[in-house]
């Protein structure tokens, strides 16, 4: 699944391996001023329809199913 992203989505991807958990507002400054994404809300919600983050309460996280495969490996 992960081969399938196009590089935006990776970069996306990422920045939340790294960062687990973000509030909405940073995760969306985060990725544009830092990463060059020039429509993070638009690539998180893609990755969200697609299954690999969530949106919590004021926050985005990387999908419990992604965060268990992580930890097998």
């Amino acid at each position: 699944m992960l081969s399938q992203l196009n590089p935006e989505e990776k970069r996306v991807i990422e920045y939340f391996l790294q960062n687990v958990s973000v509030g909405e507002i940073c995760a969306v400054r985060e990725l544009q001023v830092l990463e060059g994404i020039k429509d993070p809300a638009r690539v998180i919600y893609e990755l969200i329809k697609k299954g690999l983050l969530e949106r919590g309460a004021g926050c985005y996280n990387l999908s419990r199913r992604l965060r268990e495969l992580i930890m097998q490996a």
